[in-house]
Protein backbone atom coordinates (compact mmCIF):
# COMPACT_ATOMS: atom_id res chain seq x y z
CA UNK A 1 0.00 0.00 0.00
CA UNK A 2 2.77 2.44 1.00
CA UNK A 3 4.72 1.58 -2.18
CA UNK A 4 1.68 2.21 -4.38
CA UNK A 5 1.03 5.51 -2.63
CA UNK A 6 4.59 6.69 -3.24
CA UNK A 7 4.41 5.68 -6.92
CA UNK A 8 1.18 7.63 -7.32
CA UNK A 9 2.73 10.70 -5.71
CA UNK A 10 5.77 10.45 -8.01
CA UNK A 11 3.48 10.17 -11.00
CA UNK A 12 1.54 13.26 -9.92
CA UNK A 13 4.81 15.18 -9.41
CA UNK A 14 6.05 14.26 -12.91
CA UNK A 15 2.71 15.18 -14.49
CA UNK A 16 2.72 18.46 -12.61
CA UNK A 17 6.21 19.35 -13.79
CA UNK A 18 5.32 18.51 -17.41
CA UNK A 19 2.17 20.61 -17.20
CA UNK A 20 4.12 23.52 -15.72
CA UNK A 21 6.71 23.38 -18.51
CA UNK A 22 3.99 23.35 -21.16
CA UNK A 23 2.27 26.31 -19.51
CA UNK A 24 5.60 28.22 -19.31
CA UNK A 25 6.17 27.62 -23.02
CA UNK A 26 2.72 28.97 -23.87
CA UNK A 27 3.32 32.07 -21.74
CA UNK A 28 6.72 32.77 -23.32
CA UNK A 29 5.34 32.45 -26.85
CA UNK A 30 2.47 34.78 -26.00
CA UNK A 31 4.69 37.44 -24.40
CA UNK A 32 4.68 40.83 -26.19
CA UNK A 33 7.61 41.32 -28.54
CA UNK A 34 8.12 37.61 -29.20
CA UNK A 35 7.40 36.67 -32.78
CA UNK A 36 7.09 33.26 -34.34
CA UNK A 37 9.94 32.83 -36.87
CA UNK A 38 8.61 33.09 -40.42
CA UNK A 39 8.26 29.87 -42.36
CA UNK A 40 11.23 29.31 -44.65
CA UNK A 41 10.36 30.03 -48.26
CA UNK A 42 10.93 27.24 -50.77
CA UNK A 43 14.11 27.59 -52.79
CA UNK A 44 13.97 28.38 -56.48
CA UNK A 45 15.87 25.95 -58.71
CA UNK A 46 18.48 28.67 -59.39
CA UNK A 47 19.45 28.26 -55.73
CA UNK A 48 18.52 24.65 -54.90
CA UNK A 49 20.39 23.18 -57.86
CA UNK A 50 23.72 24.60 -56.64
CA UNK A 51 25.35 21.86 -54.58
CA UNK A 52 28.91 23.18 -54.36
CA UNK A 53 30.95 26.34 -54.85
CA UNK A 54 30.82 27.37 -58.52
CA UNK A 55 33.85 27.95 -60.69
CA UNK A 56 33.29 31.10 -62.74
CA UNK A 57 34.80 32.84 -65.75
CA UNK A 58 36.19 36.37 -65.33
CA UNK A 59 37.08 38.65 -68.26
CA UNK A 60 40.18 40.78 -67.52
CA UNK A 61 40.04 44.09 -69.37
CA UNK A 62 43.76 44.83 -69.05
CA UNK A 63 44.79 41.65 -70.84
CA UNK A 64 41.67 40.81 -72.83
CA UNK A 65 41.89 37.28 -71.45
CA UNK A 66 39.41 35.11 -69.58
CA UNK A 67 40.37 33.53 -66.27
CA UNK A 68 38.55 30.73 -64.47
CA UNK A 69 38.51 30.58 -60.66
CA UNK A 70 36.43 29.46 -57.66
CA UNK A 71 33.79 32.04 -56.83
CA UNK A 72 35.14 32.62 -53.30
CA UNK A 73 38.59 33.46 -54.70
CA UNK A 74 36.95 35.93 -57.09
CA UNK A 75 35.12 37.52 -54.14
CA UNK A 76 38.39 38.22 -52.35
CA UNK A 77 39.42 40.37 -55.30
CA UNK A 78 36.02 42.09 -55.34
CA UNK A 79 36.07 42.98 -51.63
CA UNK A 80 39.67 44.19 -51.99
CA UNK A 81 38.85 46.46 -54.93
CA UNK A 82 35.45 47.67 -53.73
CA UNK A 83 36.06 48.39 -50.04
CA UNK A 84 39.66 47.64 -49.05
CA UNK A 85 41.12 46.25 -45.81
CA UNK A 86 40.83 49.32 -43.55
CA UNK A 87 37.17 48.74 -42.70
CA UNK A 88 36.11 46.88 -39.52
CA UNK A 89 35.84 43.09 -39.81
CA UNK A 90 32.03 43.03 -39.70
CA UNK A 91 31.83 45.62 -42.48
CA UNK A 92 34.18 43.51 -44.59
CA UNK A 93 31.98 40.48 -43.96
CA UNK A 94 28.88 42.46 -44.90
CA UNK A 95 30.56 43.49 -48.16
CA UNK A 96 31.41 39.85 -48.87
CA UNK A 97 27.80 38.73 -48.33
CA UNK A 98 26.41 41.51 -50.51
CA UNK A 99 28.95 40.97 -53.31
CA UNK A 100 28.40 37.19 -53.24
CA UNK A 101 24.63 37.62 -53.48
CA UNK A 102 24.86 40.14 -56.30
CA UNK A 103 27.39 38.04 -58.18
CA UNK A 104 25.12 35.01 -58.13
CA UNK A 105 22.03 37.05 -58.99
CA UNK A 106 23.78 38.54 -62.03
CA UNK A 107 25.33 35.26 -63.16
CA UNK A 108 21.97 33.42 -63.19
CA UNK A 109 20.66 36.28 -65.34
CA UNK A 110 23.45 35.79 -67.87
CA UNK A 111 26.37 37.65 -66.32
CA UNK A 112 28.26 39.55 -69.02
CA UNK A 113 27.97 36.84 -71.66
CA UNK A 114 26.44 39.34 -74.10
CA UNK A 115 29.51 41.56 -73.73
CA UNK A 116 32.47 39.25 -73.02
CA UNK A 117 30.95 35.76 -73.16
CA UNK A 118 31.90 35.28 -69.49
CA UNK A 119 30.15 35.15 -66.13
CA UNK A 120 31.83 38.29 -64.77
CA UNK A 121 34.45 40.91 -65.56
CA UNK A 122 36.61 43.36 -63.60
CA UNK A 123 35.01 46.59 -64.83
CA UNK A 124 32.67 48.24 -62.29
CA UNK A 125 30.49 49.69 -65.05
CA UNK A 126 29.80 46.17 -66.32
CA UNK A 127 29.85 44.11 -63.13
CA UNK A 128 32.12 44.84 -60.12
CA UNK A 129 35.64 46.03 -59.49
CA UNK A 130 38.17 43.23 -58.97
CA UNK A 131 41.82 43.33 -57.92
CA UNK A 132 43.39 40.19 -56.50
CA UNK A 133 46.69 42.01 -55.87
CA UNK A 134 45.03 44.14 -53.16
CA UNK A 135 43.80 41.16 -51.13
CA UNK A 136 45.00 41.13 -47.51
CA UNK A 137 44.68 38.51 -44.75
CA UNK A 138 41.81 40.54 -43.26
CA UNK A 139 39.91 40.42 -46.54
CA UNK A 140 40.56 36.71 -47.03
CA UNK A 141 39.27 36.01 -43.53
CA UNK A 142 36.10 38.04 -44.10
CA UNK A 143 35.34 36.04 -47.22
CA UNK A 144 36.18 32.73 -45.53
CA UNK A 145 34.08 33.56 -42.45
CA UNK A 146 31.03 34.18 -44.64
CA UNK A 147 31.69 31.38 -47.12
CA UNK A 148 28.57 30.54 -49.12
CA UNK A 149 26.39 33.07 -47.28
CA UNK A 150 23.91 34.92 -49.48
CA UNK A 151 20.63 36.78 -49.20
CA UNK A 152 17.53 35.49 -50.96
CA UNK A 153 14.17 36.97 -51.84
CA UNK A 154 11.30 34.58 -52.50
CA UNK A 155 13.81 31.75 -52.78
CA UNK A 156 15.94 33.47 -55.44
CA UNK A 157 19.31 35.20 -55.19
CA UNK A 158 18.69 38.81 -54.15
CA UNK A 159 20.01 41.37 -56.63
CA UNK A 160 21.88 43.51 -54.13
CA UNK A 161 23.55 46.86 -54.72
CA UNK A 162 26.15 48.84 -52.78
CA UNK A 163 27.88 52.19 -52.93
CA UNK A 164 30.37 54.31 -50.96
CA UNK A 165 28.38 56.89 -49.00
CA UNK A 166 24.66 57.61 -49.17
CA UNK A 167 24.41 60.84 -47.25
CA UNK A 168 21.52 60.84 -44.74
CA UNK A 169 19.39 58.29 -46.64
CA UNK A 170 19.86 55.57 -49.21
CA UNK A 171 18.19 55.92 -52.60
CA UNK A 172 15.03 54.52 -54.07
CA UNK A 173 15.62 52.47 -57.22
CA UNK A 174 13.57 54.97 -59.21
CA UNK A 175 16.21 57.58 -58.43
CA UNK A 176 19.11 55.56 -59.82
CA UNK A 177 18.09 52.27 -61.48
CA UNK A 178 14.46 52.36 -62.63
CA UNK A 179 15.16 49.33 -64.81
CA UNK A 180 15.66 47.25 -61.64
CA UNK A 181 12.36 48.16 -59.97
CA UNK A 182 10.61 44.96 -61.07
CA UNK A 183 13.54 42.87 -59.84
CA UNK A 184 14.61 44.40 -56.53
CA UNK A 185 12.03 46.95 -55.36
CA UNK A 186 10.84 44.65 -52.55
CA UNK A 187 14.14 44.79 -50.68
CA UNK A 188 16.06 47.87 -51.84
CA UNK A 189 14.36 50.61 -49.88
CA UNK A 190 15.07 54.13 -48.64
CA UNK A 191 16.53 53.81 -45.13
CA UNK A 192 18.35 56.19 -42.82
CA UNK A 193 22.06 55.61 -43.27
CA UNK A 194 24.84 56.38 -40.78
CA UNK A 195 28.44 57.00 -41.78
CA UNK A 196 28.86 60.78 -41.64
CA UNK A 197 31.22 60.43 -38.68
CA UNK A 198 33.66 58.28 -40.67
CA UNK A 199 33.21 59.17 -44.36
CA UNK A 200 35.92 61.32 -46.00
CA UNK A 201 35.17 65.04 -46.18
CA UNK A 202 35.21 65.05 -49.98
CA UNK A 203 32.23 62.68 -50.15
CA UNK A 204 30.28 64.21 -47.29
CA UNK A 205 30.24 67.47 -49.24
CA UNK A 206 31.47 67.97 -52.79
CA UNK A 207 31.48 70.50 -55.62
CA UNK A 208 31.71 69.90 -59.36
CA UNK A 209 32.35 72.68 -61.86
CA UNK A 210 31.24 71.68 -65.36
CA UNK A 211 31.88 73.76 -68.50
CA UNK A 212 28.67 75.15 -69.99
CA UNK A 213 29.64 73.88 -73.43
CA UNK A 214 29.84 70.31 -72.16
CA UNK A 215 26.40 70.56 -70.58
CA UNK A 216 25.03 72.19 -73.74
CA UNK A 217 26.02 69.07 -75.69
CA UNK A 218 24.21 66.87 -73.17
CA UNK A 219 21.02 68.93 -72.88
CA UNK A 220 20.87 69.84 -76.55
CA UNK A 221 21.37 72.95 -78.65
CA UNK A 222 18.05 74.46 -77.58
CA UNK A 223 18.69 74.17 -73.85
CA UNK A 224 18.73 77.31 -71.72
CA UNK A 225 21.49 76.65 -69.21
CA UNK A 226 20.88 79.97 -67.48
CA UNK A 227 17.65 78.37 -66.21
CA UNK A 228 19.10 75.00 -65.19
CA UNK A 229 17.41 73.54 -62.11
CA UNK A 230 16.13 70.38 -60.47
CA UNK A 231 12.44 69.95 -61.23
CA UNK A 232 11.81 66.53 -59.66
CA UNK A 233 13.36 64.78 -56.68
CA UNK A 234 12.92 61.24 -55.42
CA UNK A 235 12.04 59.94 -51.94
CA UNK A 236 15.61 60.35 -50.66
CA UNK A 237 15.99 63.84 -52.12
CA UNK A 238 18.04 62.84 -55.15
CA UNK A 239 17.56 64.64 -58.46
CA UNK A 240 15.41 62.68 -60.90
CA UNK A 241 14.72 65.42 -63.48
CA UNK A 242 17.07 68.32 -64.24
CA UNK A 243 15.80 70.87 -66.73
CA UNK A 244 17.42 73.66 -68.72
CA UNK A 245 14.58 75.62 -70.27
CA UNK A 246 12.54 73.15 -72.31
CA UNK A 247 15.25 70.48 -72.25
CA UNK A 248 15.36 67.82 -69.53
CA UNK A 249 17.83 65.11 -68.52
CA UNK A 250 17.44 62.40 -65.88
CA UNK A 251 19.76 62.89 -62.91
CA UNK A 252 21.23 59.38 -63.22
CA UNK A 253 21.80 59.90 -66.96
CA UNK A 254 23.60 63.19 -66.34
CA UNK A 255 25.85 61.53 -63.78
CA UNK A 256 26.62 58.73 -66.22
CA UNK A 257 27.45 61.20 -69.00
CA UNK A 258 29.67 63.40 -66.81
CA UNK A 259 31.33 60.52 -64.98
CA UNK A 260 30.95 59.25 -61.43
CA UNK A 261 34.23 60.83 -60.35
CA UNK A 262 32.98 64.30 -61.27
CA UNK A 263 29.30 64.26 -60.34
CA UNK A 264 29.74 62.03 -57.30
CA UNK A 265 26.02 61.53 -56.69
CA UNK A 266 22.61 62.86 -57.64
CA UNK A 267 22.02 64.07 -54.08
CA UNK A 268 22.48 67.61 -55.38
CA UNK A 269 21.86 70.52 -53.03
CA UNK A 270 22.38 73.39 -55.50
CA UNK A 271 23.11 74.22 -59.15
CA UNK A 272 24.52 77.64 -59.96
CA UNK A 273 25.76 79.22 -63.20
CA UNK A 274 29.12 80.93 -62.66
CA UNK A 275 30.50 82.47 -65.83
CA UNK A 276 31.33 79.74 -68.32
CA UNK A 277 30.75 76.97 -65.80
CA UNK A 278 27.81 75.39 -64.00
CA UNK A 279 28.64 74.47 -60.41
CA UNK A 280 26.91 71.53 -58.74
CA UNK A 281 27.17 70.98 -54.99
CA UNK A 282 25.96 67.90 -53.19
CA UNK A 283 26.52 65.03 -50.80
CA UNK A 284 27.44 61.36 -51.05
CA UNK A 285 29.33 59.19 -53.47
CA UNK A 286 27.70 56.58 -55.64
CA UNK A 287 24.22 55.71 -56.85
CA UNK A 288 22.93 55.51 -53.27
CA UNK A 289 20.96 52.25 -53.60
CA UNK A 290 21.36 49.36 -51.17
CA UNK A 291 24.23 49.15 -48.70
CA UNK A 292 26.34 52.22 -48.02
CA UNK A 293 29.88 51.10 -47.28
CA UNK A 294 30.56 53.97 -44.88
CA UNK A 295 27.23 53.23 -43.26
CA UNK A 296 28.38 49.63 -42.79
CA UNK A 297 31.60 51.00 -41.29
CA UNK A 298 29.63 53.04 -38.74
CA UNK A 299 27.33 50.15 -37.85
CA UNK A 300 30.29 47.80 -37.37
CA UNK A 301 31.97 50.35 -35.11
CA UNK A 302 28.71 50.51 -33.17
CA UNK A 303 28.91 46.77 -32.50
CA UNK A 304 26.56 45.50 -35.22
CA UNK A 305 27.30 42.17 -36.89
CA UNK A 306 27.54 41.62 -40.63
CA UNK A 307 24.17 39.89 -40.56
CA UNK A 308 22.58 42.84 -38.77
CA UNK A 309 24.13 45.27 -41.23
CA UNK A 310 22.91 43.55 -44.38
CA UNK A 311 19.49 42.83 -42.87
CA UNK A 312 19.12 46.54 -42.13
CA UNK A 313 20.00 47.65 -45.64
CA UNK A 314 18.07 44.84 -47.35
CA UNK A 315 14.78 44.20 -45.53
CA UNK A 316 12.49 41.39 -46.73
CA UNK A 317 15.43 39.09 -47.50
CA UNK A 318 16.36 35.68 -46.08
CA UNK A 319 19.78 34.30 -45.16
CA UNK A 320 20.91 31.14 -46.90
CA UNK A 321 24.15 29.16 -47.08
CA UNK A 322 24.44 28.24 -50.73
CA UNK A 323 27.49 25.98 -50.33
CA UNK A 324 29.75 24.68 -47.57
Amino acid sequence: MLKDSLQNKNTYWILGIVAALILLGIILVAMPGRETPPARRPLDPEVSEIKEEPTISVFRHATGKTEHMPLEKYLEGVVAAEIGPKFPAEALKAQAIVARSMTMAKIVRGGVKNVHNTDTCDLPEHFQAYDLEKVTPEISKAVQDTRGQVLLHKGKFAYLLFHSYAGPKTADLRESFPELVEIADSYIKVVDSPGAKYAPDDVKQWEASIPRGELQNIFGAGADLSAIKITKKGPSGRAIDITAGKSAVKGYDLRSRLGAQRLKSTLISSIAVQGNNVVFTGQGWGHGCGMAQWGAYAMAEDGKTARQIVSYYFPNTDFHKAWK
